[in-house]
């Protein structure tokens, strides 16, 4: 077996993938380390690599024409960049944009590199679909959870999705507003809400959640 190159470490999956197409793209392949808010790609962009997170993380978003954001998924350690592999797969140009949360190295596979191994190693295009396929079905949820006209049950959602085991959420109100693709004030209205009522107590720097079962009764309530 050829010497593999170490950044395939994080990536299993890619690792185990025994096709010696793949083992000359993945030696070529280029790790890069990014700083916090670096972005990677944009909105009109065109696609030149296959984007995979060796450590770190990237926010994947949408930019409204009123200027509202959106997230739509994140990518953290071991992951792949599906929007990038479908909007190489149509020789498109991306549709949303893609900025580091934290520093973050990343690995890239060139367009031409990228085709090589999808064409000639099936394991890998496997494992590309499998990745794609993963995604829709995030996107489905997503488009489950925006179909909800509670911006309240929505909210709840995301409080108890994105909970630490000591029930508490790190995330401003800015943030919030971002994930649930709705304004900082609606937000900010909507916890204070919540925290009259005893479902939270806010802070600077968190959000505890101070009634969990009441708390997914209005996430509940809100898909009635």
């Amino acid at each position: 077996m050829n010497d593999l190159p170490e950044w395939l470490e994080t990536f299993p999956d890619l690792k185990a993938v025994d096709d010696p197409a793949w083992f000359d793209v993945a030696g070529r392949a280029q790790t890069v380390n990014l700083p916090r808010y670096t972005p990677l790609f944009i909105g009109g962009d065109a696609c030149r690599n296959f984007i995979l997170v060796q450590s770190g993380a990237v926010r994947i978003y949408k930019v409204f024409e009123n200027g509202r954001e959106m997230v739509l998924y994140h990518l953290h350690k071991g992951e792949c960049c599906s929007l990038t592999a479908s909007t190489l797969l149509t020789n498109g140009k991306y549709i949303a944009n893609a900025i580091t949360e934290s520093e973050t190295r990343v690995v890239l596979i060139p367009k031409n590199d990228f085709f090589n191994a999808f064409d000639r190693s099936t394991a890998f295009r496997l494992h590309v679909c499998a990745e794609m396929s993963g995604r829709f079905h995030e996107m489905l949820l997503l488009l489950e959870t925006l179909g909800m006209r509670n911006v309240e049950g929505r909210l709840a959602r995301w409080l108890l999705e994105n909970r630490s085991e000591s029930d508490c959420v790190n995330a401003s109100h800015r943030e919030l507003a971002h994930e649930l693709g709705t304004a900082r004030e609606v937000i900010s209205r909507h916890l204070k809400d919540f925290e009259k009522k005893g479902l939270v107590r806010l802070s600077r720097k968190y959000i505890e959640l101070a009634d969990v079962p009441a708390l997914d009764k209005r996430f509940a309530g809100s898909r009635a």
